[in-house]
């Protein structure tokens, strides 16, 4: 390795919208711009790691050589005027994320390249490629705009062997104390699951990659006495495999505080799973229910079939105390009676928390294919599922939007935050609390956007 990229100075970026959102109160940084460090560091460079939701600006990334911008859809529009920023100030900036590898061509208006999917090997091959001034023609899963302004690709990169990936090193970050590491572990890769709303499968693919237990085990330990999220898109997708972890966790006193996950309706059939994450002190877990109606499921291609297999699912769940939160998509096919009918149901199952939200056809998925030509506007800003942006089928998107926000407010009326309370999950009065007050917030904020959706785009 040369003294030339030895002296390349190198900032990841999570970009964040400063807007308020479903997860404003419950923040973590995602893993992959910490991976990514790792990897670097492992090749010798220096990279800092800058969150844009720690109250990072703008003027931090002067005087960096290469600045790799990671970005979902709602973000984008930050990631961009940061990227701008950085361009003016004479840097090489690189663009990552869903929103990218699947709008390539619009991210290249504000960047030099684009990592399109994963980028554990892109990424660092695409620095070395800068600091020896070579061609990137012959790395796989790039976008650029050739001098005469055409955009080539070269075609796309393999999967990545997730299992000898490093672990995320937060300590890179100058805004991370390394006595408070993110209570974040994410354990795979992938889902087994094509659901048509969701873009993970798009970019990581469905077969499903594990790293290895010790490794988990080794993230696990400076965090080990605070409540960890398993940030993985299907924690118990392959059930051996989690009872394998969870067993190992037990064995080798690595259980942390508390946890919580993502998991599918029909994990729960496992009981010797169901009996691990109760030992193992699992608090609450996040259950994609989508819809109560069958002909929706089929539509959004999820597993289960009905709202009868989610009801057993959350009763399971809870006759080992353990929360659920409830997440549900509303469809292009769906009404205001619908949006009623799921916080009947919501109600009905007990379900600890909720979130309802319109359909939202991100880029890179099949919905995105199908309803791209119905879309109220573009401004990728709202596309964080909780404004409606396409135009439903059985009513006005003032309506829906309205319906939504009504139904929201009664789950998390002050009323019913005061009955909250549960053995063994009293966490749920906090939590509710939490729901009622970000609720109240985003309406606040969105007032402009709500009488825009009455008025018309």
């Amino acid at each position: 390795m040369g003294d030339s990229l030895k002296h390349k100075k190198i900032a990841l970026v999570e970009a964040s919208s400063r807007s308020t959102h479903v997860y404003s109160m419950t923040y973590l940084p995602r893993v992959g711009i910490p991976t990514m460090g790792a990897i670097l560091k492992g090749l010798g460079h220096k990279c800092d790691l800058w969150f844009q939701a720690m109250s990072m600006t703008a003027d931090r990334l002067r005087g960096y050589d290469i600045v790799g911008i990671g970005s979902l859809s709602s973000t984008i529009s930050e990631a961009y005027r940061l990227a701008d920023f950085i361009r003016d100030a004479g840097g090489v900036v690189v663009m990552g994320g869903p929103h990218a590898t699947f709008l390539p061509e619009e991210a290249l208006a504000h960047c030099n390249y684009v990592v399109i999917g994963e980028g554990d090997v892109t990424f660092p091959a695409l620095v070395q490629a800068i600091a020896e001034d070579a061609p990137p023609d012959n790395i796989p899963g790039l976008g650029y705009r050739a001098p005469d302004g055409s955009v080539r690709y070269t075609g796309p990169a393999k999967t990545v062997d997730y299992e000898n990936l490093p672990s995320p090193d937060f300590t890179l970050s100058p805004q991370v104390r390394p006595e408070r590491i993110p209570p974040i572990v994410a354990t795979s890769r992938g889902c087994p699951h094509n659901c048509t709303f969701c873009s993970v499968t798009a970019i990581f693919g469905r077969r499903y990659r594990f790293k290895r237990n010790d490794q988990v085990i080794a993230e696990l330990r400076p965090i080990q006495n605070r409540s960890v999220c398993f940030g993985d898109d299907n924690f118990c997708a392959n059930p051996a495999r989690t009872k394998s972890l969870l067993q190992d966790l037990i064995a080798h006193k690595a259980v942390p505080r508390r946890w919580s996950g993502q998991m599918c309706v029909g994990a729960e059939e496992d009981d010797d799973l169901l009996d691990l994450m109760q030992k193992t002190r699992c608090r609450i877990m996040y259950i994609g229910v989508e819809s109560i109606k069958p002909e929706t499921l089929k539509q959004f291609r999820k597993a289960h079939k009905d709202a009868d297999a989610a009801g057993r699912c959350i009763e399971r769940l809870h006759g080992h105390d353990i929360g659920v939160h409830g997440m549900f998509v509303v469809g292009l096919d769906d009404d205001e009676g619908t949006v009623r009918e799921i916080v009947d149901y919501a109600i009905g199952c007990d379900l600890d928390t909720i979130q309802i939200f319109p359909l939202i056809p991100f880029p890179g998925t099949a919905a995105y294919e199908k309803h791209k030509g119905e879309f109220l506007h573009r401004d990728w800003d709202y596309f964080d599922g909780m404004h409606v942006v396409v135009k439903p089928h059985k009513c006005s998107a003032y309506d829906l939007q309205m319906a939504i926000l009504r139904e929201m407010r009664r789950f998390y009326s002050l009323n019913r935050i005061l009955r909250a309370y549960r053995s063994k999950r009293g966490w749920r009065v906090k939590y509710r609390a939490g729901g009622h007050f970000l609720l109240r917030r985003w309406i606040d904020e969105n007032a402009g956007y709500i009488e825009r959706l009455r008025t018309g785009f």
